[in-house]
């Protein structure tokens, strides 16, 4: 006797969509004036400042400083970061009292030439609460898929059936930058960002928000990387590690003699070339993941739009 000989009746069902996680996106509709001036902002500190490495690839990333810069647009972006955060908070709370009281721990620029990118991260580890980015720029795109979409991952471990022609990362949600729209979110919630392949620079503000009266709820393991990878790192990852470090130093040369041949007055020599061994050391730990994803790579097709 199978499963499908037996003869049971009809339960009372319930469904439940369990921990929703809410994304607040805000369309400014006069942002021409404001964006000039932070595109300006920005641009003086890329010119300048050889920045940091963080989730960027090919792309410039300003010092984590950005709410204290004294230009008179970072105090009106933040007032626009304070209006779409009550907007968000609305949404999880009847409290008004949590409306306010949020401090912006870290803010930062992405200048994406053609090509750059984010990997995909979360904010957690910044202690943040809340996270969200502004679209500045995006320079002359031809398409949606060109503009450097960003995008939002399922992480829910939701099982998916598995069909011919199925994308089966058909339930993300890819926002499509336009200048003027903010973004926010669980600080949790893991995203990337696509490659730009427009004209010109792709410029964005990102930040964090924390609440004195809030948390987040870790359970036992969440962030444990388990007792072998802990103890045993090193031996762990050294075989893939050695080739990847060559990789890094071969990168380094070409990246050092093109940042010789460039103008950053106020960065010291040992920043710059500080800087230039993390990007070395990442891009040639990308260039590795790229060749360990094609072996398993499956067409994907265009993610749901986020409106």
């Amino acid at each position: 006797m199978t499963m499908s000989d037996v003869i049971v009746d009809e339960p009372k069902v319930t469904v439940r969509e369990l921990f929703p996680i809410p994304v607040t996106v805000c369309q400014w509709q006069n942002p021409e004036r404001v964006n000039k001036e932070l595109r300006e902002a920005i641009m003086t500190r890329f010119r300048s400042s050889p920045g940091v490495v963080n989730s960027n690839r090919k792309g410039w990333h300003s010092n984590f400083d950005l709410h204290t810069w004294p230009e008179p647009c970072i105090a009106e972006f933040l007032a626009m970061v304070r209006l779409s955060t009550a907007k968000l908070v609305a949404h999880t709370t009847s409290d008004p009292k949590f409306l306010d009281n949020w401090q912006v721990q870290i803010a930062w620029a992405n200048v994406n030439p053609p090509g750059g990118h984010n990997r995909s991260h979360n904010h957690l580890d910044e202690g943040a609460h809340l996270s969200g980015f502004y679209y500045v720029d995006l320079g002359a795109v031809a398409t949606p898929v060109d503009s450097g979409r960003t995008i939002f991952e399922d992480r829910s471990g939701v099982a998916q059936p598995t069909l011919p022609g199925r994308d089966v990362q058909s339930r993300e949600y890819a926002l499509v930058p336009k200048p003027g729209t903010m973004a926010l979110f669980p600080a949790s919630q893991f995203h990337h960002v696509e490659p730009y392949r427009g004209t010109g620079v792709r410029i964005t503000i990102a930040f964090n928000l924390c609440h004195p009266e809030f948390s987040v709820l870790y359970y036992p393991g969440m962030r444990d990387e388990g007792w072998w990878w802990t103890n045993f790192r090193g031996l762990m990852v050294l075989r893939s590690k050695i080739p990847e470090k060559m990789h890094a130093l071969v990168l380094l040369a070409s990246y050092a003699a093109d940042e010789l041949g460039r103008s950053r007055p106020g960065a010291s020599l040992r920043d710059r070339f500080k800087v230039l061994y993390e990007r070395a050391s990442v891009d040639a730990s990308s260039a590795r993941d790229a060749k360990l994803a094609a072996a398993t790579a499956q067409a994907l097709g265009e993610k749901r739009l986020l409106v």
